[in-house]
Order: C-alpha cells, then sequence, then structure tokens
C-alpha cells in the first residue's frame, strides 16, 4: 500500500520585474539538501544552478522561464522561498560602528531578521537605450542570475563583465548585432575600445541595476545607537 501523501500550502508570488503572479510550494527537505550540497561546493555556478531547479520545482502554477529572468527575479523569488519553507527569521550578528569619545563602540551582538520584508531597491532609472554617436548605440538588458554568479567568481573584470552580460544588442545604420551571436572576446573588444565617455554611459546602466534588500533596524545593547543596515548578499539568507 503507498504511504499517504501530505498536503502542503500553496502561496501566490509576484514576479518583481513584470509584476507577473504565480503559485508556488515551499522546498522540501530533499530540495533542501540540494541547496546545502550546492553551498558547501563554494561554486557559484553550482549554486546558481540548485537555485534555479528548486524554484522551477517549487512553481506550481504560472508560466515562467526562470532562465530568462534578470537577477534580481530569481534572489526575491529564493528568498521568498526560503521565507515559506524554513522560517521568515535568520539571524546575524551585527558590529556597532558607533562612536563614543572618540572611540569605536565595537560592540559585538545578535539580531533577528525578518526576511519577509525583502524588497526590490530601484536606483536611479537609466534608458536601456545607450547611444554612443549619432547612428550608433547599445540596447541593454538585466543580466540573468547565472550570468552574475559568473561575474562574482571573477572580481578583477567584474565591471566590464557586467556590462557585456548586460548588452542585449549593437546596433549601427547597417543593422543590429545580438550579443548572443557573438564571443566573449568580441564584446571584450568592443566594450574595451570605447571611449572613455561612451563607457561610462554603459557603466552608469549597470550602476543602477535593480536589488534586493533586507532592512534590518536594531539598537545597541552597549551604547543604544539606532542601526539601520540593508542586506543584499544572497548567502545571508540560506538557512
Amino acid at each position: 500500500m503507498a504511504l499517504p501523501k501530505i498536503s502542503v500550502p500553496i502561496y501566490e508570488l509576484t514576479i518583481p520585474s513584470d509584476k507577473k503572479k504565480i503559485k508556488v510550494r515551499p522546498f522540501s527537505v530533499k530540495e533542501e539538501k540540494l541547496l546545502l550540497i550546492a553551498l558547501e561546493s563554494e561554486n557559484a555556478i553550482e549554486v546558481a544552478n540548485s537555485v534555479k531547479q528548486v524554484i522551477n520545482n517549487c512553481i506550481v502554477s504560472g508560466e515562467v522561464d526562470v532562465d530568462k529572468l534578470p537577477f534580481f527575479d530569481i534572489d526575491y523569488m529564493f528568498i521568498f522561498l526560503r521565507a515559506k519553507s524554513v522560517g521568515d527569521t535568520v539571524e546575524v550578528k551585527m558590529t556597532c560602528n558607533n562612536v563614543v569619545d572618540d572611540k569605536k563602540c565595537g560592540e559585538i551582538f545578535g539580531a533577528d531578521m525578518d526576511i519577509s520584508k525583502c524588497d526590490i531597491l530601484y536606483p536611479e532609472e537609466v534608458s536601456n537605450d545607450i547611444k554612443l554617436d549619432k547612428d550608433k548605440g547599445v540596447k541593454m538588458k538585466f543580466p540573468s542570475y547565472t550570468a552574475m554568479r559568473k561575474i562574482e567568481m571573477n572580481p578583477i573584470d567584474a565591471k566590464t563583465d557586467l556590462i557585456i552580460q548586460s548588452i542585449e544588442y549593437i546596433y549601427d545604420k547597417k543593422g543590429v548585432y545580438p550579443a548572443k551571436d557573438h564571443t566573449r572576446e568580441e564584446l571584450v573588444d568592443f566594450v574595451e575600445g570605447l571611449t572613455e565617455a561612451n563607457y561610462k554611459k554603459l557603466e552608469k546602466f549597470v550602476n543602477n541595476l535593480p536589488t534586493f534588500a533586507v532592512l534590518l533596524e536594531k539598537k545597541c545593547p552597549k551604547c543604544g545607537f539606532d542601526h539601520k543596515v540593508r542586506y543584499t548578499d544572497f548567502y545571508d539568507f540560506f538557512f
């Protein structure tokens, strides 16, 4: 005789970038183990693939291509699922940076962070159609989740890589040149061949990418200073 199936709660989730509503379930113990194994590997690509796999598994209804979503959607969706699966609260350690009588307080204290209050921050709005001269330009896009994790593995060239991963296509009066049809080396040559002024136009776009954040407010138990910290590191909220 087959063992009974245990029902799980279903939640509605709104994807930040396009406001599409989908239904999701919490992730299971098996999926939690998959995430932990990926985290222990310290391989950003394995973590990214596991996170996307778990999100895909947990979508009950609604059409969504996880591979095509921008990185901040995936972060937001994972934090939402983590809150519903493991709990809303994550314990973190804080260090007081308040200066008292010319001396840094330095008190280390614990704080409970409510990750259900995760939000998407939208900095300065920058057009994704960037003109480089009279008839040439670049159409930009938000990078994918996997692309962002790859960039984190190579911090030396992070800014140029981020710009490259954000290029949807390059155009001039002769036509359109999709980034996916060109090698990384070709795109690097294009970006690094720009003038400083044009490079800064592309840089401005990637400097103003949306990002998820969780606000934590806590008073130092030693000096009483009120701390307001925005956590934006994905790995702070794993487990």
